[in-house]
């Protein structure tokens, strides 16, 4: 459940169309705790750059899984795009990130984990999940109909390698405890449309599947938000919002140069707890509970490797993190008030009032739910977005911009993200052109949608079957990038894709074809 490549670099990259890499995020995981059973025994497990969580579900509640499940290599994660025809069955894309190619595997829709958990939608109306363009389809769960960008699908749970040994420790790593017994379906997803193109959503669907009541149990995700220069950072936190951030400490930072950005997690759902109240109520996307309410973000704490604040080696001290006090299990002193707070740097750090950080460093973003009980066999979703932006126009002012943004995330989750419209390329002929050509848009103007033809070529030095890199990207009239439409290699032919401006005001707008060999730009026009 991390975003670190395996030779231990960061893996959240930002903006990819950089020349030059830039991370925002080393590490994320998320951690559970609970005090399990009638000794009411201490039980957590955690993840952030080692990990607790084993691949692998729990066949039957309250039973180590067997060692067959550990060594089962179809327990492992299921990728698959869903806007791209040629992948239906799967292949393999190379795209470019901060000045580097990655190679993209994606697995075939056919091969979607049904049978493990992987949820779909039904579009056909047949009993059973029947893959098919036009048909049924990866979902993301819960009885929600979007068509994200693509989805990763995985299961994990904390007996770890199929043993009911204790939880290892180490720095940043909280251990001690016996497994919890939980099993965790983690499905990750993204859209590739304005405005949700700089941030992707994990949703967590945690399963007690051990024998005990888990009482006072808390979920929390850890975040490791080194920007560009881990040195210089500070966190905070919106208690409004559910969101918890990271921005730089000053104006400049050493990878991002000038306006560096912001980054955070928002909670847009968490753990459930059930009042029995008629005039309790959980709006969720699909559906609106009565007699429940949404726990929402109950602590936020920031802290780096140094007293009370360091990275928790043992189950305790992130159980304290869990419930809102400091590693030492003291209460965490709002510096203005001078009043316990659970809620670590919840000042304006935009504004720049009240109790926000004033000391850079390299530091982690914590933040947790709870508490609530889970009976066995009992299961509770957490649904975060990841997001960055720099549009404030300075370190502080993008805080205000990852609000905002922030707000975005939430309005299309309550909307099962429909006005997100997927963008669609496909080659459209086999004739391989002499050059390169960037044509006009068609219609133009339009509302809301619109097609762009580009022809790439074959020439020297140039894999006919790799392809090569090729991004297109869509302006604003200011010179703001609003959205990445192409960012990969493509093998050389004439292609088409549509694009969706209905997020966007009427106004004129920029496309630009951008290659190792070949730049051109365009105009068009939104009217509404």
């Amino acid at each position: 459940d991390k975003i670190t490549f395996a030779n231990g670099d960061a893996g959240f990259i930002w903006p990819v169309t950089s020349p030059q890499r830039m991370t925002a995020i080393f590490a994320t995981g998320i951690w559970i705790g609970a005090k399990a059973g009638p000794q009411r025994e201490l039980r957590l497990a955690a993840s952030t750059y080692n990990t607790h969580y084993s691949p692998g579900n729990i066949p039957v509640i309250g039973q180590i899984p067997p060692s067959s499940v550990c060594t089962d290599p179809s327990w492992r994660g299921y990728y698959v795009h869903l806007n791209d025809p040629s992948l239906f069955n799967g292949g393999t894309r190379y795209k470019m990130a901060g000045g580097s190619q990655y190679t993209f595997n994606y697995d075939s829709w056919a091969s979607w984990p049904v049978e493990k958990g992987a949820p779909y939608v039904e579009v056909n109306g047949i009993p059973g999940y029947q893959p098919a363009w036009d048909g049924d389809r990866p979902g993301i769960g819960n009885g929600m109909t979007a068509r994200p960008e693509e989805i990763l699908f995985m299961v994990y749970m904390d007996y770890t390698n199929c043993t009911d040994s204790i939880h290892t420790s180490e720095a940043g790593l909280p251990g001690g405890s016996k497994p919890l017994g939980v099993e965790i379906q983690q499905i990750v997803f993204n859209f590739n449309c304005f405005p949700l193109s700089d941030m992707y959503f994990v949703k967590y669907i945690i399963i007690n599947k051990s024998s005990l009541v888990w009482d006072s149990t808390f979920a929390g995700i850890c975040s490791d938000s080194d920007l560009g220069d881990a040195a210089d950072d500070a966190s905070g936190c919106d208690t409004t919002r559910n969101l918890g951030f990271m921005y730089n400490h000053d104006n400049n930072d050493y990878s991002y140069g000038t306006n560096p950005p912001a980054v955070g997690i928002r909670l847009l759902q968490s753990p459930l707890r059930f009042t029995g109240s008629n005039t309790d109520t959980a709006k969720l996307p699909y559906d609106t509970l009565t007699g429940y309410k949404h726990i929402g973000m109950t602590t936020h704490n920031s802290f780096k490797n140094s007293g009370c604040y360091g990275d928790p080696d043992k189950d305790t001290s992130a159980y304290y993190y869990l419930t809102g006090l400091n590693e030492c299990g003291q209460p965490m002193i709002n510096w203005i008030t001078g009043q316990p707070s659970k809620f670590r740097f919840s000042g304006n750090a935009c504004q720049r009032t009240g109790w926000y950080d004033s000391l850079p460093g390299d530091k982690k973003n914590f933040i947790g739910s709870g508490p609530f009980v889970m009976n066995s066999g009992d299961t509770q979703i957490v649904m975060s977005s990841f997001m960055i932006t720099r549009d404030g126009g300075n370190n502080f002012q993008n805080v205000c911009a990852l609000q905002s943004l922030s707000d975005s995330a939430l309005k299309y989750y309550y909307n099962d993200f429909r006005t997100c419209t997927p963008i669609g390329i496909e080659p459209i002929s086999t004739e391989i052109p002499q050059k390169f050509e960037l044509l006009q848009n068609y219609p133009n103007p339009f509302n809301p949608v619109t097609k762009i033809k580009f022809s790439i070529p074959l020439s020297r030095g140039v894999d006919g079957v790799a392809g090569r890199g090729v991004l297109l990207k869509i302006y604003d009239v200011l010179g703001k990038e609003i959205a990445v439409l192409v960012n990969e290699q493509l093998k050389p032919g004439i292609y088409e894709i549509n694009w969706n401006s209905e997020n966007l005001p009427s106004g004129v707008y920029f496309y630009t074809l951008i290659t190792n060999e070949f730049t051109q730009t365009k105009k068009m026009v939104v009217v509404k």
